[in-house]
Protein backbone atom coordinates (compact mmCIF):
# COMPACT_ATOMS: atom_id res chain seq x y z
CA UNK A 1 0.00 0.00 0.00
CA UNK A 2 1.17 3.78 -0.71
CA UNK A 3 2.75 5.66 1.84
CA UNK A 4 0.42 8.75 2.51
CA UNK A 5 -0.56 10.78 4.64
CA UNK A 6 -4.21 12.60 4.08
CA UNK A 7 -4.70 15.93 5.51
CA UNK A 8 -8.67 17.23 5.65
CA UNK A 9 -9.03 20.76 6.85
CA UNK A 10 -5.16 21.98 6.98
CA UNK A 11 -4.82 26.01 6.51
CA UNK A 12 -1.62 26.24 4.31
CA UNK A 13 0.47 27.48 7.13
CA UNK A 14 0.10 24.44 9.09
CA UNK A 15 0.36 22.14 6.29
CA UNK A 16 3.64 23.16 5.43
CA UNK A 17 4.46 22.22 9.11
CA UNK A 18 2.76 19.16 8.36
CA UNK A 19 4.95 18.30 5.30
CA UNK A 20 8.40 18.83 6.59
CA UNK A 21 7.58 16.62 9.79
CA UNK A 22 6.38 13.58 6.69
CA UNK A 23 9.52 14.59 4.80
CA UNK A 24 11.94 12.99 7.61
CA UNK A 25 9.46 9.89 7.09
CA UNK A 26 9.46 10.15 3.36
CA UNK A 27 6.17 9.84 3.16
CA UNK A 28 4.12 12.51 0.96
CA UNK A 29 1.18 14.86 2.11
CA UNK A 30 -2.21 14.57 0.32
CA UNK A 31 -4.72 17.79 1.08
CA UNK A 32 -8.17 16.75 0.51
CA UNK A 33 -10.45 18.95 -0.45
CA UNK A 34 -13.87 19.49 0.50
CA UNK A 35 -15.21 18.63 -3.40
CA UNK A 36 -13.70 15.11 -2.41
CA UNK A 37 -15.51 13.99 0.68
CA UNK A 38 -17.30 11.54 -1.10
CA UNK A 39 -14.14 9.56 -1.95
CA UNK A 40 -13.47 6.47 -0.47
CA UNK A 41 -10.27 6.97 1.42
CA UNK A 42 -8.77 3.60 -0.93
CA UNK A 43 -9.25 5.62 -3.86
CA UNK A 44 -6.53 8.46 -2.75
CA UNK A 45 -3.96 5.61 -2.48
CA UNK A 46 -5.13 4.38 -5.71
CA UNK A 47 -6.43 0.87 -3.72
CA UNK A 48 -9.87 2.07 -5.12
CA UNK A 49 -10.92 3.48 -8.10
CA UNK A 50 -12.37 6.83 -7.97
CA UNK A 51 -16.24 8.48 -9.13
CA UNK A 52 -17.88 11.20 -10.74
CA UNK A 53 -19.07 12.76 -7.74
CA UNK A 54 -18.80 16.05 -5.64
CA UNK A 55 -19.31 16.45 -2.11
CA UNK A 56 -21.42 19.90 -1.73
CA UNK A 57 -22.94 19.38 1.43
CA UNK A 58 -21.91 20.51 5.16
CA UNK A 59 -18.45 21.31 5.73
CA UNK A 60 -16.20 19.57 8.12
CA UNK A 61 -14.21 21.66 10.18
CA UNK A 62 -12.04 19.95 12.80
CA UNK A 63 -8.48 18.89 11.74
CA UNK A 64 -8.19 15.28 10.47
CA UNK A 65 -5.07 12.62 9.82
CA UNK A 66 -5.64 9.60 8.41
CA UNK A 67 -2.55 7.92 7.64
CA UNK A 68 -2.09 5.22 4.74
CA UNK A 69 0.36 2.02 4.64
CA UNK A 70 1.66 2.70 8.02
CA UNK A 71 3.02 0.16 10.29
CA UNK A 72 3.00 0.37 13.54
CA UNK A 73 6.20 1.75 14.24
CA UNK A 74 5.88 4.21 11.72
CA UNK A 75 2.60 5.75 13.17
CA UNK A 76 4.42 5.72 16.59
CA UNK A 77 7.56 7.62 15.01
CA UNK A 78 5.09 10.20 13.36
CA UNK A 79 3.39 11.20 16.12
CA UNK A 80 6.29 11.76 17.69
CA UNK A 81 7.29 13.85 14.93
CA UNK A 82 4.18 15.25 15.01
CA UNK A 83 4.24 16.35 18.70
CA UNK A 84 7.82 18.25 17.70
CA UNK A 85 6.22 20.28 15.26
CA UNK A 86 4.07 22.32 17.42
CA UNK A 87 1.36 22.38 15.23
CA UNK A 88 -2.13 23.31 16.84
CA UNK A 89 -3.61 19.70 18.32
CA UNK A 90 -5.20 17.57 15.42
CA UNK A 91 -8.43 15.82 16.98
CA UNK A 92 -9.12 13.34 14.76
CA UNK A 93 -6.66 10.69 13.45
CA UNK A 94 -7.12 7.37 11.58
CA UNK A 95 -4.72 4.62 10.09
CA UNK A 96 -6.13 3.28 6.48
CA UNK A 97 -6.81 -0.59 6.95
CA UNK A 98 -8.40 -3.19 4.71
CA UNK A 99 -11.75 -2.73 6.56
CA UNK A 100 -11.92 1.25 5.79
CA UNK A 101 -10.34 1.75 2.88
CA UNK A 102 -14.18 1.59 1.23
CA UNK A 103 -14.97 4.93 3.38
CA UNK A 104 -15.37 8.19 3.20
CA UNK A 105 -15.43 11.53 4.80
CA UNK A 106 -18.71 11.00 6.47
CA UNK A 107 -18.21 7.34 7.43
CA UNK A 108 -14.99 8.51 9.39
CA UNK A 109 -17.19 10.91 10.87
CA UNK A 110 -19.64 9.01 12.16
CA UNK A 111 -17.24 6.57 13.43
CA UNK A 112 -15.29 9.31 15.17
CA UNK A 113 -16.85 8.93 18.58
CA UNK A 114 -15.26 6.16 19.23
CA UNK A 115 -12.04 7.98 20.70
CA UNK A 116 -8.94 6.84 22.31
CA UNK A 117 -5.63 7.74 23.62
CA UNK A 118 -3.44 5.64 21.30
CA UNK A 119 -3.78 4.58 17.71
CA UNK A 120 -4.82 0.78 17.38
CA UNK A 121 -5.65 -0.83 14.18
CA UNK A 122 -8.88 -2.65 15.62
CA UNK A 123 -10.22 1.10 16.49
CA UNK A 124 -10.76 3.73 13.19
CA UNK A 125 -11.11 7.06 14.97
CA UNK A 126 -9.14 8.61 17.67
CA UNK A 127 -8.39 11.92 19.35
CA UNK A 128 -6.08 12.94 21.78
CA UNK A 129 -7.19 12.58 25.63
CA UNK A 130 -7.84 16.00 26.86
CA UNK A 131 -5.07 17.25 29.26
CA UNK A 132 -6.14 17.48 33.11
CA UNK A 133 -5.98 21.12 34.44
Amino acid sequence: MTQLILAYNFPAKHLSKLRMAAMKLGVNVRPVEKREYLQSLGSFTGALGTFESVYDGKNFTELMLVLCGFSQPMVNAFLTLLKATRLPAIPLKAVLTETNQGWNLSLIHISEPTRQAEISYAVFCLKKKKKNK
